[in-house]
């Protein structure tokens, strides 16, 4: 049977799957991985074997809590196939200027709230295993209020941990860097505004490694129990550094100009 869900509603009580959820998610734990993957890829709704995002999320959760990894890897880019098909409707290039940015956002942040749960940094997505629909609707709408139609799609450099972002140690030093060796400017605020308008005009891949790497995650770990970048982005160690690597000689060009 499913383990039960730890987070609580306002009432205190534990949160509770369906019951439809529940006979679904143990029919599918009696069949093999092939299986489940081949039931996952069933994208259209009407079809009488597709099956609920609500079982796509605790089997995602599942791989990575049972080490499966290629089971992990697999889940993670149908679901994510999910969410991007359901975003072209309600983030659609018709309505919204950069719409496609902004999905792209909406999408970035959500692997990031994957990799955190992964680590064991909070359970807000089990959620996501109840009403799937309800929870990304309030997602997407949660970050559509933090970014704006029309807004930079990053988030500003903070030292403040309560008020924003940390900064991670790695984005720290290579501003230091960008700076000409004073990271005591990095409280600059003057200084923090021309970074994020350096980051914000980066390709959307580095600009997603930079993203990452400001909040602390890391590019690659030996612990296969740790999310890291590589796993966030599907693709291996070298090539996040490369990104990254580009992405900090472009900062640095920029920033030295400016200055």
């Amino acid at each position: 049977m499913p383990e039960p869900l730890k987070s609580k509603d306002k009432h205190g009580l534990p949160f509770t799957r369906p019951p439809e959820i529940e006979v679904c998610l143990a029919r599918l734990e009696a069949v093999d991985a092939t299986a489940r993957l081949q039931a996952f890829a069933i994208t259209s709704r009407k079809s009488s074997g597709y099956v609920s995002s609500e079982a796509l999320m605790h089997f995602l959760r599942r791989a990575h809590a049972t080490g499966a990894k290629d089971e992990f890897k697999q889940i993670f880019g149908l679901l994510m196939k999910r969410i991007g098909q359901s975003l072209f409707a309600t983030v659609s290039d018709s309505r919204m200027a950069g719409a496609q940015g902004i999905r792209e956002e909406i999408m970035g942040r959500f692997a990031e709230r994957i990799a955190k749960d992964c680590n064991g940094r909070f359970a807000m997505l089990d959620f996501f295993e109840v009403r799937f629909d309800m929870a990304f609707d309030r997602f997407r709408k949660s970050v559509l209020r933090q970014i704006g139609p029309s807004s930079v799609l990053t988030e500003p450099l903070s030292t403040d941990g309560e008020a924003g972002q940390e900064i991670s140690r790695e984005v720290e030093e290579a501003a230091a860097e960008f700076m000409g060796g004073d990271p005591q400017k990095i409280d600059d605020p003057a200084f923090r505004l021309e970074l994020d308008a350096a980051i914000d005009e980066l390709p959307d891949d580095q600009r997603r490694v930079v993203g990452l790497l400001r909040q602390g995650f890391q590019i690659d770990s030996k612990d296969p129990n740790i999310m890291t970048i590589a796993k966030m982005l599907q693709c291996d160690e070298r090539t996040v550094r490369n990104r990254r690597d580009r992405a900090f000689r472009t900062l640095n060009s920029v920033l030295q100009e400016d200055a």
